[in-house]
């Protein structure tokens, strides 16, 4: 039996929380038949908020936010970002808050590069739809190795975006 080789993506949302759009979230809680009272607490929560900058100069003037949602409601921001998740054969989806990790396996790490390559293209449509995308700079590769593969370890990097991310040790 050939021995199975894994590699893992690790993607992060860009800008996370700012780019959660009110009206989406509330059209997904509906389609997911939240209760009316949990539904209309959390459109009241995003909607009609206001902020002001405080700094030398700055007018003290409150501006509405009409986009995002505060930092501290990541329970808001996973469920905006669900719809991001995909069935990988073979593989894996996880993600913490804005963190996402593709891992796939095969008998050889230039077929994982090739399925993560798809699969990060599906991934990004669907951010497209939802107004988010990911940070090209945070993203990592890693061809992972177990006791029993001691062949060498694997230098294939994977190209998205126009940018090439070599593997991490």
């Amino acid at each position: 039996m050939a021995v199975r080789k894994v590699s893992t993506l690790f993607l992060d949302v860009k800008g996370g929380f700012d780019n959660v759009n009110p009206s989406t979230l509330c059209t997904m809680l509906r389609e997911q038949a939240v209760n009316p009272y949990l539904f209309s607490w959390t459109r009241s929560f995003l909607t009609g908020r206001t902020c002001r900058l405080g700094y030398q100069g700055s007018p003290r003037v409150f501006a509405p936010v009409t986009v995002g949602t505060p930092q501290g409601s990541p329970v808001l921001f996973v469920i905006f970002v669900s719809r991001l998740h995909c069935g990988i054969p073979q593989g894996l989806t996880l993600s913490y808050v804005d963190g996402f990790g593709l891992t796939v396996s095969s008998t050889s790490y230039r077929r994982n590069i090739q399925s993560l390559q798809r699969h990060y293209a599906v991934l990004k449509a669907r951010g497209a739809r939802l107004g988010v995308g990911f940070s090209v700079p945070k993203t990592e590769l890693i061809h992972r190795r177990t006791n029993r593969n001691r062949g060498p370890v694997s230098r294939f990097p994977i190209h998205l975006d126009g940018s090439i991310f070599p593997p991490k040790d």
